[in-house]
């Protein structure tokens, strides 16, 4: 009687185990997905703490927007060259491996930067710093279609949108965090403590991976001969530009990160000319604006795994996002020209969080599908190639932004950026609505 009695009790059981409950405490509740996300907290934190400090620092050397863009340039040129051959070697290697060398890698390169400092000939210049920060996102092309590539091993797959909206939400708490800590290092202790801090923060991310135990190789690559790494990124390109969900989520992804790259590119400059605050109050907006996202983004974690529908989101979010933009743009400058001074920073915030908001809608479920809609064989390349499209098409505007805030002001330049987002949320929800249906399918069949 106890052998046919045995697996009855069993499917129940593995049914009502804690860490397969929904929502961000049953994710939490898997040990290793657990130290990923703590890695990903120090990683992401000490990231955040030091490219604040170095956008800071490079606008008060120079005192153009130009050398702020051109630092995001740096942060981002390495993966339109890197991020492809880095999700081929991500798929052929084990992640865990990876993600621990390029902690240790970043770590030890940041310490670069208070070195070049006290160097004769480069001290007080910035050229040193665009160089580091070109060797530091070098590096890290390696770890971020790793780290992608992991989340969907350690967590069941109708938890990926939860996973993904924490990663996300820990991702932009990490701003909160850093921007303001970046700026009372800077004026307490003083212009190298920043990039100590980062060093150590990366030092216990790579504690936190070697906690790890699963492995993170592809078990169905295992045992496959190695090609060459030109065919595997074709194949993976191939994929990506095959399948219609993943050519509509990689736009989202990609619009959201061109936009937000060069909004915090602007972000010195705009709360110094248009707000008449010091650039290292930039914090005042940029913490509203990530406070934003963060609350979206719990919002989507905690939702039903079939809701919201995913065409409605992307149609509004691209939307109210281009309607904060513009409004950004027009109302602190106009308050202050109407001698409203008190109400400039107050407003910006405001229009900020509303802008960080549906910043989040449009980033964080456009993840989710190209999680959802790949492989464990073959996610390193797809989303090596993902990187390389997004931050091929971040160059440009990054570039142009910082000489067009120098050349006809900052405002101008938010304004056309928010009226283009307007006018391409009305355009898809119009034009393309049918096509964007194809996420809703996603959502369903997932």
């Amino acid at each position: 009687m106890s052998v046919p009695a045995a697996p009855e009790p069993g499917p129940a059981v593995a049914e009502l185990r804690p860490e397969d409950a929904e929502g961000f405490v049953g994710v939490l509740r898997r040990a290793d997905f657990r130290m990923l996300w703590a890695a990903q907290v120090s990683s992401q934190l000490a990231d955040k703490f030091l490219m604040f400090t170095l956008l800071v620092l490079v606008y008060s050397l120079t005192g153009r927007s130009t050398g702020s863009s051109l630092l995001m340039v740096a942060y981002t040129l390495p993966s339109v060259l890197l991020s492809a051959p880095a999700g081929v070697y991500a798929d052929r290697h084990d992640k865990r491996s990876l993600l621990l060398g390029t902690n240790v890698l970043r770590g030890a390169l940041i310490l670069l930067i208070p070195l070049s400092q006290q160097l004769p000939y480069i001290q007080g210049r910035a050229w040193p710093l665009l160089v580091i920060t070109l060797l530091f996102s070098a590096v890290g092309q390696v770890f971020a279609p790793a780290e992608a590539a992991s989340l969907p091993f350690l967590v069941r797959r109708e938890q990926i949108m939860t996973a993904t909206s924490l990663f996300m939400t820990t991702t932009i708490l990490s701003l909160v965090v850093g921007v303001p800590l970046a700026t009372i290092c800077v004026r307490v202790i003083g212009q190298t403590a920043p990039f100590y801090i980062a060093t150590g923060l990366f030092a216990a991310a790579s504690l936190c991976i070697w906690q790890v135990n699963t492995s993170l190789r592809a078990a169905a690559r295992a045992h496959v001969p190695q090609r060459h790494i030109v065919r595997e990124l074709q194949e993976g390109l191939v994929i990506l530009g095959s399948h219609p969900t993943l050519r509509i989520a990689l736009g989202q992804l990609t619009l959201a990160v061109i936009v937000v790259f060069t909004v915090f590119a602007l972000g010195p400059a705009y709360v110094s000319r248009l707000l008449g605050l010091p650039p290292t109050d930039t914090y005042l907006v940029l913490i509203p604006l990530t406070a934003g996202v963060v609350g979206s983004a719990v919002l989507l974690g905690r939702a039903s795994y079939r809701r919201p529908s995913r065409s409605l989101m992307a149609v509004w979010s691209t939307v109210s996002a281009g309607a904060s933009l513009l409004a950004l743009g027009l109302l602190p400058g106009g308050l202050r020209q109407s001698g409203a001074h008190l109400f400039a920073t107050p407003s910006a915030m405001v229009l900020a969080a509303a802008f960080g908001w549906s910043l989040g809608a449009l980033l964080i479920p456009a993840v989710a599908v190209l999680q959802e809609r790949t492989d464990e064989a073959t996610r390193g390349r797809i989303f090596g190639g993902i990187f390389t499209v997004i931050n091929a098409a971040v160059a440009v505007p990054l570039v142009l932004a910082g000489g067009l805030a120098d050349g006809f002001g900052v405002a101008r330049v938010m304004c056309v950026l928010g009226g283009a987002l307007l006018v391409a949320g009305v355009a898809a929800g119009v034009i393309f609505r049918d096509r964007l249906r194809a996420l809703d399918v996603v959502a369903k069949d997932s």
